[in-house]
């Protein structure tokens, strides 16, 4: 293959535009979702698919909050709990809490502990249409304090149920916790990479926001590449495209790897019970 003329000082984005594959360094996905969706056709968003094009990109493995947990009340967690076991050393979750169907939250937290594989939680409270802070997630907050485990919210700018403050708010009620803006609050992204900065358990994460020209470069200038988490929304996106919005975005290859990998292992890593 001929030589691809770049101005981009990374080696990693070299090795990518030359073979087409970062084959060098396995990278990892912290958001993701799996399964099936009303009214939109996701031709990757099956399991056994889903790894498949984890085997082609090379990525090691995913944090993943299938669909059916978020909207299903009937369904809950078990989609993730049987990928988890199918796929130990690939496939990770996220305990997702519907605030309007927590009647039986006691009973599903006292398994929690009982199923390898789950690293935290995932909230959605834009689209629950329940606001991050309601006494609703209080259980679980408190549940996940206790044992250091990570929360992923969907976080937008400008709204009544998600906007970064919030995250900011629960993050100094909840020191123990680790917060992840998911999508870093579109709209108030500058809001979200100063409590990055400021508070030690909060991180940017990457997923739609990362694709924005500069945004990436200026979250590692301002908050540090330890910092920033590399999120896709798989099966929504590709993950090579936003890989591409890392690599390509002029920062260095330290950064890079800190971002598609380094940060993940080390703050799932640190997960009691999750080594």
């Amino acid at each position: 293959m001929s030589r691809v003329p770049m101005t981009n000082p990374s080696l990693l984005a070299r090795e990518f535009a030359e073979t087409g594959r970062l084959s060098s360094l396995s990278y990892i996905d912290m958001h993701t979702h799996m399964g099936p969706f009303y009214g939109t056709y996701l031709p990757e968003a099956e399991l056994e698919t889903m790894i498949a094009t984890m085997d082609r990109e090379n990525i090691e493995w995913i944090i993943s909050a299938p669909h059916s947990a978020l909207f299903d009340p009937i369904g809950r967690n078990s989609e993730i709990r049987a990928a988890m076991a199918k796929h130990p050393d690939r496939i990770k979750g996220y305990f997702v809490v519907n605030p309007h169907y927590v009647d039986n939250l006691d009973e599903e937290l006292a398994d929690y502990d009982e199923v390898e594989g789950y690293v935290g939680f995932k909230v959605l409270p834009d689209y629950h249409k329940y606001p991050l802070t309601g006494e609703k997630y209080r259980k679980m907050y408190e549940f996940a304090n206790e044992r250091g485990l990570l929360l992923l919210s969907h976080t937008w700018g400008h709204s009544s149920y998600n906007p970064p403050q919030m995250m900011g708010q629960l993050a100094r009620e909840y020191p123990n916790m680790t917060f992840l803006l998911g999508h870093s609050a579109p709209g108030e992204t500058d809001v979200a990479i100063k409590l990055a900065k400021e508070l030690p358990n909060v991180y940017l994460e990457l997923c739609d926001t990362g694709r924005l020209n500069g945004m990436i470069g200026k979250m590692v200038r301002e908050a540090g590449s330890e910092k920033v988490l590399f999120g896709t929304d798989f099966p929504w996106y590709d993950p090579n495209y936003m890989l591409g919005s890392v690599l390509f975005s002029g920062i260095g290859d330290d950064d890079i790897v800190n971002i598609i990998r380094n940060n993940a292992v080390r703050l799932v890593s640190g997960i009691r019970g999750r080594r």
